[in-house]
Order: C-alpha cells, then structure tokens, then sequence
C-alpha cells in the first residue's frame, strides 16, 4: 500500500458538523436513558433517612433456675406491667399484670404474660438483678398515641 491509499480523505465544514452534531445528539439521548437517569435518582424516588424520636417498650432477657423441681425465672427487679421479656429460646412476651399466688402452701409471684400469638400464660419469676438481665434491648415500637406503657425514647434514624 503507498502512502497515498492510508491517507484518510479529505473532511469538509458540513460532515465535519453533522458528525460533530450526531456526537452531541448520541451524548444526549443514550447519556439521558431512563436506566442512566434512574442511578442518578432523577426519575426513582430515593428515600432518605430522617432522624426520629421513637417510643419503644423496655425489653429485657431472663434465664431460668429450677427451685424444687419448678421452674423459677429470674426477672429484673423493676419488672413492670408492658415490658417485654424474652425467654430463653428467644421468643418475646409482654408482661400483662404481676400478682402474687399461693402454691404448694407458698406464696409465689407470677408474671402473666402474653405471647405475639395471643396466648396468655403464668411465669413463677423471683425478682433479681443479674448481669444478663440487667442489659437493655432494643424493644418494639409503641404507637404515638400509646402513653401509659413504660418505654425508652430516643432519636432515630428511619426512612422517610
């Protein structure tokens, strides 16, 4: 091949603008898909993360000792009425009422709680600080309106 054959041909002004302008107008429209635009957010609704006050329920552990052949669960000291307990196979329960019950010619104290399934049952429970049950979780979320039920509240970040 001489030198002449590899020379590229000579461009005018007109194709030089027509490729120039079929350049900006690819630029444009594949740069501005909607595949393009939606990683950029334009056209998806992005959430954002907002800093909340929420009310949730005081949550705490319990373990278990067996006393005489019975079951006996170790709650805090200031066990009350809303807080939720989580037993030893890490099911959740909310304590409902706390009362005393003779059994066996003793009196015992009972927590009623009540399970995410409905049911309700009585927990024979001593009332000890330990450092298990001493730890706070991170409890349910109470609605606004719910005021009575003893709760933690904080700042949050949720999405909007």
């Amino acid at each position: 091949m001489s030198k002449k054959e590899l020379q590229m041909p000579p461009v005018d002004r007109r194709e030089a603008l027509s490729l120039l302008a079929g350049f900006v107008s690819g630029i444009l429209i594949f740069g501005f898909s909607d595949v393009a635009v939606g990683q950029r957010g334009i056209i998806r609704r992005t959430r954002r993360r907002v800093r909340r006050r929420v009310r949730r329920r005081i949550r705490r552990r319990v373990t278990f000792r067996i006393v005489a052949g019975r079951w006996i669960w170790v709650a805090p000291v200031a066990l009350a009425v809303g807080w939720e307990i989580v037993l030893d196979n890490n099911r959740v329960v909310v304590v409902k009422e706390t009362k005393f019950v003779e059994r066996s010619g003793t009196k015992v104290e009972v927590a009623v709680v009540q399970g995410t399934d409905g049911k309700t049952e009585e927990l024979e429970i001593v009332r000890e600080n330990t450092a298990e049950n001493s730890k706070c979780l991170q409890g349910s979320v109470l609605p606004d309106d719910d005021k009575t039920t003893p709760a933690v509240e904080k700042e949050e970040e949720v999405d909007d």
